[in-house]
């Protein structure tokens, strides 16, 4: 990569953030960083200053932001995909246009842990939840969130829900090569997916600091429970990718947890009347290969109908208690 290049790309996406997009910027204009940084910000055609305050910045820092105004609203996806596709780094880090970094070492620290350990691909960290005013705020929903962090080999951990926080992360840009985002408008968590992506190829770093402000507020996407139904339906969609990456790139062996909650996610597939005979097809060719035997199969079935199960710690034998 030229020297001219930035180590790290910063992704920022914006829309309608005109009272926090100043203090998103400043958080990452003020990294104290031993390597140069680009920040990319795509602002989606707000209604409200937010375009201005953006054009202001990176008139004063010309060398290291890049604006990409759009003239039409893409939508929180499509403004995502587009500017991801501007990032030149070796890494790429992102923050939303409403979230504060408040370490300046986040950056340093982060990218000295990737660069020491090339078998992880990302690493995030923990972060301190604020309102719309800027007050720190207690957030049970993030303290549920909070004990599923994890590190290392994540891929099945993330295959139950999401627990990376966007602003946080910072991941090697390579490990995007062929991952494209659904550009849908009324989608929102491509994020999950694209922390899946990294994690079926790599392992992922979690580091327990409170790096990031994460702000909750009244224009917040995932306010809406009709919005929250439709990006589930989306994301079961696209787990057939997802699936189909693991295939490619874990050759190894899985042990019968990781065989049954690969097969459970691929009975999900040819259950969902959305997704395609094709897509089904494909599945049902795979399914043998990950089948979890008798046993897998019938904790399987009894986790569906809701009866606990007791094993013992090898799994060879198996009851339920049906009180």
């Amino acid at each position: 990569m030229p020297d001219h290049y930035p180590l790290v790309s910063v992704c920022m996406i914006a829309y309608n953030v005109e009272g926090f997009i100043a203090k998103a910027i400043e958080g990452v204009i003020q990294q104290k960083t031993q390597f140069p940084i680009e920040l990319v910000i795509g602002e989606d055609c707000s209604t409200d200053g937010t375009r201005r305050i953006c054009a202001e910045y990176a008139a004063q820092y010309s060398e290291t932001i890049k604006l990409l105004p759009s003239e039409t609203n893409l939508g929180i996806a499509g403004n995502a995909s587009r500017t991801l596709k501007q990032c030149r780094g070796e890494y790429i880090a992102v923050c939303d246009g409403d979230d504060i970094w408040v370490d300046p070492l986040k950056l340093q620290k982060q990218v000295e842990f990737l660069d020491q350990n090339p078998d992880f691909g990302a690493i995030y960290t923990d972060v301190e939840t604020i309102s719309e005013h800027g007050n720190l705020t207690a957030d049970p929903e993030h303290a549920e969130i909070r004990e599923q962090y994890a590190a290392g080999d994540v891929f099945f951990k993330l295959l139950h829900g999401n627990f990376i926080n966007n602003s946080t992360a910072v991941f090697r840009s390579r490990l995007l090569a062929g991952y494209e985002i659904d550009c849908d408008r009324n989608y929102y968590t491509h994020d999950h997916l694209l922390w899946l992506q990294i994690a079926v190829q790599s392992k992922i770093h979690y580091w327990n600091a409170k790096t990031t402000h994460y702000r909750k507020h009244s224009g917040g996407v995932t306010n809406s429970e009709v919005k929250r139904l439709n990006n589930k339906k989306k994301f079961q969609f696209h787990l057939y990718d997802i699936l189909l990456h693991f295939d490619q790139f874990r050759r190894r062996p899985s042990n019968i947890e990781e065989r049954m909650v690969i097969f459970q996610k691929m009975l999900s597939i040819l259950y969902r009347k959305e997704n395609t005979l094709k897509m089904k097809a494909r599945i049902l060719g795979l399914m043998p290969k990950y089948f979890p035997g008798v046993l897998g199969l019938t904790r399987i079935i009894l986790s569906k109908i809701g009866l606990p199960i007791i094993h013992t710690l090898n799994d060879s034998v198996l009851t339920t208690n049906l009180e």
